[in-house]
């Protein structure tokens, strides 16, 4: 009697630990499912900050440019005034 209850102890432990590593294998799924989320992420950020870089210096670019073109176009117009 001793021993069927010993034997039905030993079978529940071992149902355990079987569904406890199963439990176990499905989070280390998950984690790596999430691991992968993140690294994609973050080249996505990494990405999207190379292009606001790429943008900000553009329009920098741009600022410089229009700056030099308003001032020819107020000596273009200053030489228009002075030849009237």
């Amino acid at each position: 009697m001793e021993s069927q209850h010993l034997a039905s102890i030993v079978q529940d432990l071992a149902e355990t630990t079987i569904a406890a590593s199963e439990t176990i294998e499905q989070l280390s799924d998950r984690l790596d499912s999430i691991t992968t989320q993140v690294a994609q992420q973050g080249n996505q950020i990494s990405a999207l900050t190379n292009a606001l870089q790429t943008l900000t210096e553009n329009q920098s670019t741009l600022v410089a440019h229009i700056a030099h073109l308003t001032e020819t176009l107020e000596r273009i117009a200053t030489s228009l005034e002075s030849g009237r």
